[in-house]
């Protein structure tokens, strides 16, 4: 199961229903309700709570009646979105973050490409300022170097201080791969991919995504089990949790 920042106790799946030439994708919830309902957030995810005992068919036809609205509530919150968020310049003055902190760029013309900490900025030194694509790629290199220099350190950790027995540990794999929506996830063959642009989040949420795919591991899916468990390995992981919620995965 991939990460998912809901806390409710109780099972998650990932279901979609064509309408029209639109494809719907949602999370079903279900829990300790009488009713079903849906709501779609700001980044445009669905979530469908339904009682533990709904069917298929019921859910479907609930997804079917609010088809319409869901939509123009996506496409609500897309105009919003891309007012809110201005495209990079990737010019001197603009500010990325790095660790949870917020870091200015000083981008430099010179002949030798780089990307280096100096003086509390984050600065870019390539052969033609103007050209934001190489800058853009630049940064994104950086960015993904130094994810394998903090979080798989940080990741092994974790694993470590796991309580599965060592042989279980040795089938364990983890690969950072960039993904839309997600920052983590956890197969079935207990390989674990965690988002590079965990980079940009402070060090406690890296370590919260961390040990929630971790305890997928032994607690697949999101019920009562799981959340102990994920209490247990990380008794403050709500705050972390929280404070992810700024940040999304570019």
């Amino acid at each position: 199961m991939g990460f998912d920042a809901r806390t409710d106790l109780a099972e998650t799946s990932e279901e979609e229903m064509r309408y029209g030439s639109a494809v719907i994708r949602f999370t079903v919830l279900r829990g300790l309700r009488k009713t079903l309902s849906i709501t779609v957030d700001t980044s445009g995810d669905v979530l469908v709570k339904v009682p533990e005992d709904a069917t298929a068919n019921q859910i479907k036809a609930k997804v079917k009646n609010r088809a319409g609205w869901i939509i123009r509530q996506q496409e609500r919150f897309r105009q919003l979105n891309a007012h809110a968020t201005p495209p990079r310049r990737y010019v001197s003055g603009e500010t990325h973050y790095y660790l949870g902190r917020q870091y200015r760029l000083k981008v430099e013309e010179q002949p030798v490409k780089s990307v280096i900490f100096r003086a509390g900025r984050i600065v870019i030194t390539t052969p033609d300022k103007a050209d934001k694509k190489i800058i853009s790629t630049q940064l994104n290199e950086w960015y993904r170097k130094r994810a394998r220099l903090v979080i798989l350190p940080l990741f092994n950790r974790c694993l470590a201080k796991l309580p599965i027995k060592a042989n279980r540990k040795e089938q364990v794999q983890v690969k950072l791969v960039r993904m839309e929506k997600r920052w983590g996830s956890c197969s079935p063959q207990n390989i674990i991919r965690l988002n590079p642009d965990l980079i940009r989040t402070p060090k406690g949420c890296i370590e919260y995504i961390i040990w929630h795919e971790l305890a997928h591991i032994i607690n697949p899916n999101h019920r009562k089990p799981f959340y102990e468990l994920q209490d247990r390995l990380m008794p403050d992981w709500r705050v972390w949790e929280e404070r992810l919620r700024q940040f999304r995965p570019d």
